[in-house]
Order: structure tokens, then sequence, then C-alpha cells
């Protein structure tokens, strides 16, 4: 029989080194650990990285080419269409992307107000036809394609060009669709009024460089918060959603002198 001092210090031994195995397998535990979440830092800056240079490569290769065209009558650096230029009546500047549905609502309940209006020489509208929801068509391209060939009706004849702004709208396509095609464009165009040679133009895109370089440079400078972004003399107006408001506002806007924002008239008084 083994003395029971032995016994005890056998026992303590034991202890010790599970002990000590404890430790070291805690140990390796954190090395691991701390292996695992360098590893997933560098798997995610490396992620971020490709995704970011991706997504700069799409860009630059689907960035328009060519020369900046303005739309006819238009100089080169502006940024948007003038309708009425009526002399001592409110400027109402609208910032709207085709392809944006909540433009559509926007249309929905104030295009007839607007109609009325231009119609009626009450208002100086000033139309920004932005580009930044390119993203949001399957094709990637329909906000631009869609305002090119609104550029390219304005080239045709700008008295058309509010008529073919309706019917874009009056036959918006779906969020995330590849919208419409250049061929429904055309003949959406030839229904507002434009002649049969537009349909070349808006094949061609060719005002889509100056549609991404001014009209949308021009945009992203004002921090208009994105589409529709409604200005009435300069200031912000919010409540377009109410039927009737746009309205009401303008008239008790007054008047003013047509602002000096950028943009090419249809004429008028």
């Amino acid at each position: 029989m083994a003395p029971s001092g032995s016994s005890s210090s056998a026992q303590e031994r034991r202890e010790a080194q599970r002990e000590e195995l404890r430790r070291q397998r805690q140990a390796e535990l954190r090395r691991q650990k701390r292996i695992r979440t360098g590893v997933i830092s560098v798997i995610t800056v490396v992620a971020l990285v490709v995704v970011f240079g991706i997504g700069y490569w799409i860009y630059q290769s689907t960035r328009p080419a060519g020369p900046v065209t303005a739309p006819t009558g238009m100089a080169a650096d502006a940024s948007s269409y003038e309708i009425g230029a009526r002399k001592d009546k409110p400027v109402v500047d609208l910032y709207l992307d085709y392809m944006c549905p909540v433009c559509g609502q926007f249309h929905q309940i104030n295009g007839d107000d607007l109609d009325s209006m231009i119609q009626n020489d009450e208002i100086t509208l000033h139309v920004h036809t932005r580009t930044f929801l390119d993203g949001n068509s399957s094709t990637g391209d329909y906000s631009t394609r869609a305002a090119n060939a609104a550029a390219c009706v304005w080239d045709d004849d700008p008295e058309n060009f509010w008529a073919f702004s309706d019917l874009l709208f009056d036959n918006q396509p779906a969020e995330g669709s590849a919208g419409l095609t250049n061929a429904q464009l055309t003949d959406y165009a030839t229904q507002a009024g434009a002649s049969d040679t537009v349909g070349q133009c808006i094949t061609d895109k060719t005002h889509a460089s100056w549609l991404h370089e001014v009209v949308e440079g021009e945009a992203k400078k004002t921090d208009t918060n994105g589409t529709p972004y409604v200005l009435i003399d300069g200031t912000p107006f919010t409540d377009w959603s109410t039927p009737g408001s746009l309205a009401s506002a303008v008239a008790a806007a007054g008047g003013s002198s047509a602002s000096d924002a950028g943009g090419a008239s249809d004429g008028g008084s």
C-alpha cells in the first residue's frame, strides 16, 4: 500500500497536467480564432477591392463615348430643357428619371396640372432628365436611352418634347426590366409628333455624353436628393404627392423672372 502522501502528489500532478492541457487548448483555440479573423479580414478586403474594381470597370466601359452633343438650340453646358419661358411667371425646376417609379407617381398626380399650367402660360418649366437609374434596368442603360430619346425629340421639334415625356410615363416600364426598346421609343416619339428621322438619333444615342456629363453633372452638384425633385423659384417643394398642391404652390408663388439655371426655350413671350 502506497503512502497517502504519494497518492496525493500523483493526483496533484495529474490535475496540474490537465490544467496545463486546458491552458494549451484554450491558447490554441485563441490562436485559431485570430487566424480565422485575419483570413476573413483579408478575404473581405480583397472582395471589396474586386467589387469596387469591377464596378469602376463597368462604369468606365459603359460610360458614353464621343463628343458632348447638346440638343439643337441648346448651349453645350445647358442642363435642362426650358418650356414656356414666360416672363414674370413662377419657374418650376423638375428633376426626373424615366425609370424612376416615384417619378411615375409624380406624373400621375401632377401631370395634368403641369399640362394645364404650360398651356395657359402660367409657368416656366425647366426639365432635367437624369440618367442615374441606369442600373435599375436589366440592360443597364434604359434611363440613358429614354432621356436620349427625349433629347432627340427636342432636336426634331421642341414643341413635341413635353408630349413625348408624358407618353414615356404613361407607358413606363417596370423597374428592373429592360425598359422600352429603341423601336418602341421611336414609335412613341412619332406619336408625340416627331418625324420618322428621329429613330436614327435614338438608336445612335446621340446625346448620351451630354446627359451624363452635363445634365447628370449639374444634378449631382446641386444635391437634388434623387428624383423626383422639384424647385419653385429655387425653393424645394416636397408636398407634390398631395393632389393639387403643386398647382396651388405655383399660384401662391406669384411670379418671378425666368431663372438662369440653363436651358433652351421652346419659345413664348
